[in-house]
């Protein structure tokens, strides 16, 4: 009987078996079609990632950053282009000796409120050469001011024409300060967001979505931005453009991360060496720049808030346990006021409270109805895309952090709200070097010590005359007023900031720190 009711359950086991596996095989010849599919696009090159083609945003026209020299053997910055740009130029042809990288980005890889010669890629350039002097290092600033991710686009696919052997991005300050709004889109639920992106890396998806966007769409369902940056605090009550819309700061982040997605898939193409580095941003000497309160809340509310904050303030010199509840109690009660966020940060910084302090201050940067400085959500793209397309990531801001008081990058590395310090400048290059030499593009036969790396940095800041230091004091004041919305107003420099940029040991403004 017993082996009769084994053998009865070996039969319906194999059966089992063979029913699943019967299902199995249908259904991979059901998805062959799919995969043959699939491999013709890639073959014929149907679906490729376009850097020209953006369904988000389109321009009213564009135009090279370089041209050639008179000499024809040159390529230089395109005058017209200076506004936002600094002049740099570079050899057409690239010596077998010559490694060439370039930067993308913003200001901050500009090196504002300065400029260029005190840029981590000024850095960069050199202690590679005072590491390896037998190559001849090119570092190319193109950053930007002012300029997001979907307008550096166009540039690196323009780059990739002069023989690069390395890319560097670093963006995700400026994403949300050009009017980029797009009534007609839907955003996607955060659920959806992993999966349609692993679906859209097919090719034929792309062209499928391509060919229904061609039938049913017309151009006047995308915003057109003039050919130069014209950001929204360029403008008359530029601070009053800013209004909180959480479903439009979700169609930047899905933005932001479609075109890492095109960069990486651009440079993959291409052979190009990418790398991906997270900007840092002012976190305890920075507070909000425009804070509203809820919707929902009433004006007594509000103004209680408001009470409670100042009564925080004024109890943290005896009692800072209480005032920080007090603070707590306003995020509680609206948790989108991002000055309430500012003002808890402060008082957790104040009791030593730093990985608390850290986090509110974060939330801060989130809340922030004019985001000039990078988003928990932006940094989560920026993440999730470096993941899924295997791209190094460097992190600028965890580097400054840990070079600050309490793990928090304020004043000590960060002249402002979003822009190094030089010494801030020196630790990314550094950061860089060190990941050049991991990953093989530095062939060094013993071991370099930093100290000379870093004296090779501070002795660049010593050689610049003092006009350099002063007009950098000029555009500080600018940005500050800039990013108050006072852009239109005219700038004054106190004589006595003009006297401090005689002071090498400790460069101009590099403490400041923007307050409003």
């Amino acid at each position: 009987m017993k082996v009769a009711d084994a053998a009865t359950g070996n039969v319906a086991a194999s059966r089992q078996y063979s029913h699943w596996l019967f299902r199995l095989l249908a259904l991979l010849a059901g998805m062959l079609p799919l995969v043959l599919l699939e491999l013709i696009c890639r073959f014929y090159g149907w679906g490729r990632v376009d850097p020209a083609i953006d369904p988000f945003v389109g321009f009213a026209s564009t135009s090279h950053l370089f041209e050639p020299d008179p000499s024809g053997q040159f390529l230089r910055t395109v005058a017209a282009r200076e506004k936002f740009f600094r002049s740099v130029e570079f050899p057409v042809r690239k010596s077998a000796e010559e490694f060439r990288i370039f930067v993308f980005g913003g200001s901050t890889v500009q090196g504002r409120p300065w400029s260029i010669e005190t840029s981590f890629p000024a850095f960069l350039e050199a202690v590679l050469s005072q590491a390896q002097p037998q190559t001849t290092w090119k570092v190319i600033n193109c950053g930007g001011v002012s300029y997001a991710s979907y307008r550096l686009l166009p540039i690196i696919e323009e780059c990739t024409a002069y023989h690069p052997d390395l890319f560097i991005l670093c963006t995700g300050q400026n994403e949300f300060l050009e009017d980029t709004s797009w009534s007609g889109r839907r955003q996607m639920a955060p659920i959806l967001q992993p999966f349609v992106r692993l679906l859209t890396r097919l090719h034929f998806i792309r062209v499928a979505v391509r060919f229904s966007q061609q039938s049913h769409e017309t151009p006047q369902t995308r915003p057109v931005l003039p050919a130069e940056v014209l950001t929204r605090l360029d403008q008359s009550n530029g601070l009053e453009r800013f209004q909180r819309d959480d479903r439009q700061a979700g169609h930047v982040h899905q933005h932001f991360a479609h075109n890492l997605n095109r960069v990486a898939e651009l440079c993959s193409r291409q052979r190009i060496p990418l790398l991906l580095i997270r900007p840092p941003v002012n976190l305890s000497d920075c507070p909000p720049f425009k804070s509203e309160f809820s919707g929902e809340l009433q004006n007594i509310t509000a103004a209680q808030i408001l009470e409670q904050l100042r009564a925080a303030q004024t109890l943290a010199a005896t009692d800072r346990a209480a005032a920080i509840q007090l603070a707590e109690n306003c995020v509680r009660t609206d948790p989108r006021s991002a000055i309430s966020w500012y003002e808890l940060g402060q008082l957790q910084l104040l009791d030593h409270r730093y990985e608390q302090a850290a986090a509110s201050l974060q939330q801060a940067v989130n809340e922030d109805l004019c985001p000039l400085r990078m988003t928990s959500q932006l940094e989560q793209q920026l993440q999730s895309v470096a993941r899924s397309s295997g791209t190094p990531l460097l992190n600028a801001h965890e580097l400054l952090a840990q070079q600050s008081r309490g793990g928090i990058p304020g004043g000590g590395m960060m002249v402002d709200h979003v822009h190094p310090s030089f010494r801030g400048h020196e630790e990314i290059a550094l950061m860089i070097f060190r990941w050049m030499q991991d990953a093989g593009h530095l062939q060094l036969s013993e071991e370099v010590s930093e100290e000379p790396l870093r004296q090779v940095c501070r002795d660049i800041v010593q050689s610049l005359d003092d006009s350099y230091y002063l007009k950098g004091l000029r555009t500080l004041q600018s940005l500050k007023l800039w990013a108050a919305g006072r852009a239109l107003e005219p700038i004054l420099v106190d004589p006595e900031n003009e006297s401090a940029a005689q002071d090498r040991e400790s460069p101009p403004a590099s403490n400041d720190s923007a307050s409003k």
